[in-house]
């Protein structure tokens, strides 16, 4: 459903009831989305540690230089998403939430160097997000009949997410109060563009896989590969051609000696590569072969720091690849490949333009062009 059926048919149910005499539908939207309000790693943990995997498992972990270019990798197409998410009232004092996010492909023309859309590869959604289980059945019901709830990831008292790293009983959620089911909704909402540009970065490394059976040509994508489901992490074949690019870094693999090597590292050198283990997996010392998530990273410098910046890791990116067979051998010419893209032109005067390559923001910025500003978008409920 577009954005302003769902609002709209929101009111709508608000306006009926209203008239009947029942005022437990409150709308009352919030424009500042809660994206521009929560720290920017609120969802990251703290407590991963990495296992080297070259030149073999478990070996100490150090900087190297890339090897000599081969220029066997290029990229050819860049993948990111983008999500706003706004509290727009109560139902019988449970909070309604409303979330939309879009992806895109978009690829840089050989001739011009301009970017556009890679075969309209795209996917938006809007949803609202509300704990209905807890709702009347009959309140429940028409929502279900005016399609403002369709779908069971729009339900927070669904639990059957298994990225969802807290699942609360259901007697505990009887007792849950307005300040948690947000913070649930906003997982969800997070949930829902990983969801998003796993759909759209998939189906643009197949196409290119299709034009191109030698896989040089490869997807840049913006986030982890732990956004994956798993299945596709085990499979590891289906993410062949994507890399996903890490901006931030607010988890230490290596503890403070590995940050020390890691602010260290010039342009043209990189981290071994080692695979990213959440705490279950490290504390049980799981081996790449035994893991879910069969994934490859390694860091390398893009840029040179910035003295002036806080953070002691600018300049430094974190690429992922799915563990394929060959992995080894496409390590050091994905590095030179995503190393291009940040020289020739700039992300600036986005702040984040050293560790950003230009394609990246080149794909926020077309979805960002198409999107309705919250406060307009939500003036249809007041």
């Amino acid at each position: 459903m577009a954005d302003h059926d769902l609002l709209i048919g929101l009111r709508a149910l608000a306006y009926a009831r209203q008239v009947r005499g029942d005022s437990k539908l409150v709308l009352s939207p919030d424009p500042l989305s809660f994206e521009l309000s929560e720290s920017p790693n609120e969802f990251d943990g703290n407590a991963v540690q990495g296992l080297v995997l070259e030149p073999h498992e478990n070996a100490p972990f150090e900087v190297q230089s890339l090897a000599k270019r081969r220029y066997k990798s290029r990229i050819e197409a860049f993948c990111d998403g983008t999500r706003s998410t706004y509290f727009v009232g109560y139902e019988s004092d449970l909070p309604i939430v409303y979330t939309r996010n879009a992806s895109v492909v978009r690829t840089r023309d050989k001739r011009t160097g301009y970017h556009t859309s890679m075969l309209n590869i795209q996917r938006h959604q809007s949803m609202l997000l509300a704990p209905f289980a807890q709702f009347m059945q009959s309140i429940c019901l028409a929502y279900e009949q005016l399609k403002l709830y369709s779908n069971r990831l729009a339900d927070l008292c669904w639990t059957g997410l298994e990225e969802e790293g807290y699942a609360p009983k259901p007697s505990e959620m009887e007792t849950m109060g307005n300040l948690a089911w947000q913070r649930r909704a906003r997982r969800r909402a997070r949930h829902l563009l990983d969801l998003s540009e796993q759909i759209t970065s998939i189906t643009g490394a197949q196409l290119l896989r299709e034009q191109d059976p030698t896989g040089h040509s490869w997807l840049l994508k913006d986030g982890s590969l732990f956004q994956f489901k798993r299945e596709y992490l085990r499979q590891a074949e289906p993410l062949r051609n994507i890399v996903s690019c890490v901006k931030t870094h607010p988890v230490s693999f290596f503890g403070a000696e590995g940050e020390r090597q890691l602010r260290q590292l010039e342009i043209g050198e990189r981290s071994v590569a080692f695979l990213p283990r959440p705490t279950r997996e490290s504390q049980k010392r799981y081996a790449l072969r035994e893991t879910d998530r069969q994934m490859v990273s390694w860091y390398v410098r893009v840029r040179q720091a910035n003295q002036h910046d806080a953070n002691h890791m600018s300049g430094i990116i974190r690429l992922d690849i799915a563990a394929v067979d060959d992995w080894r051998d496409w390590i050091d010419e994905v590095s030179w490949a995503v190393l291009d893209e940040f020289y020739g032109i700039s992300a600036l005067p986005d702040p984040r333009y050293d560790v950003m390559p230009y394609g990246i923001y080149d794909c926020e910025q077309a979805l960002k062009a198409r999107q309705i500003p919250g406060d307009l978008l939500l003036a249809q409920l007041r």
